[in-house]
C-alpha cells in the first residue's frame, strides 16, 4: 500500500482538519472505530507513536485509509481518542477499587495496589506508555482534558482519606503522585520480573512517604 502523504506530518486527512470527527450512531460504524482503536494500539505498541502511520493502522484494521479517515481526520485524533480509551479503563479500575474501600486501608496497602495495578494494565496494553507520552507533550484541550481525569480520580481518592486538606494543596498531591507513579511504572516494566517487583517495592515506599504526613499520619511506611 502507498504511503500516505499526510502520515509524515501527522496532519489532516483529505476530508477534513477537525480534532476528532463525529462519533458514529450505528453499531457497524463504532465496531468499526474500536477496530481502528485496536489495530493503533498494536501498531503503536511495536513501532511507538512517531513510526506508526494511518497506513499501517488502516491495515492492521483490514480496512483502507480512506475508510479510517471517515473516523478520524488525522493520526493525532486516533491517539486521542485512544489515550481517552486508557483513561476511561483506569479510572473504571480505580473507581471499583474506591467502592471496595481502598480509601479507608492503611496506606501503604493502598498505594501498593494502586502501582500493582498499573503495571498489570502497562503490560497488558504496550500501547500506553507510548499514547500516554504523546499526549502529555501536547498543549491541545483535549489533551488537557485527558490527562485531568486521571489526577481528579486519585484527587478524590486522597480528598476520602484527607479531607481537611486545601483542595490546591491535595491537587498537587495528586499531580505529583499521578507522575511519579507513571514514570517509575513504565521504567519497572521495562525491567526483568525480579528488578520489576523491587522497583515498585520502593516506589510504593517512596510515595508513602511522601503521602503519609497529610493522609495517614499514624500510618508508618
Amino acid at each position: 500500500m502507498a504511503a500516505n502523504p499526510t502520515d509524515a506530518q501527522d496532519g489532516p486527512g483529505p476530508t477534513g482538519s477537525g480534532p476528532v470527527r463525529r462519533p458514529p450512531v450505528q453499531d457497524r460504524g463504532r465496531r468499526r472505530v474500536e477496530q481502528i482503536l485496536d489495530a493503533a494500539a498494536e501498531v503503536i505498541g511495536e513501532m511507538g507513536v512517531d513510526n506508526a502511520t494511518t497506513n499501517m493502522i488502516a491495515a492492521r484494521a483490514s480496512t483502507s485509509v480512506g475508510v479510517l479517515y471517515r473516523f478520524f481526520p488525522h493520526k493525532r485524533a486516533i491517539i486521542e481518542m485512544l489515550a481517552a480509551r486508557y483513561v476511561h479503563e483506569t479510572e473504571q479500575i480505580l473507581s471499583r477499587q474506591e467502592q471496595a474501600g481502598i480509601a479507608v486501608w492503611p496506606l501503604r496497602q493502598a498505594v501498593e495496589w494502586v502501582l500493582h495495578a498499573l503495571t498489570d494494565f502497562h503490560q497488558a496494553h504496550p500501547a500506553y506508555q507510548h499514547v500516554y507520552r504523546a499526549v502529555r507533550g501536547s498543549s491541545s484541550p483535549e489533551s488537557t482534558v485527558l490527562l485531568d481525569h486521571t489526577r481528579v480520580v486519585v484527587d478524590r481518592l486522597l480528598a476520602l482519606r484527607a479531607r481537611h486538606v486545601l483542595p490546591q494543596d491535595r491537587e498537587w498531591h495528586a499531580t505529583t503522585v499521578v507522575e511519579a507513579a507513571h514514570a517509575l511504572v513504565v521504567q519497572a516494566c521495562a525491567l526483568t520480573p525480579d528488578k520489576r517487583v523491587r522497583l515498585i517495592e520502593e516506589t510504593a515506599l517512596m510515595l508513602t512517604r511522601y503521602l503519609t504526613p497529610d493522609y495517614a499520619p499514624s500510618d508508618r511506611a
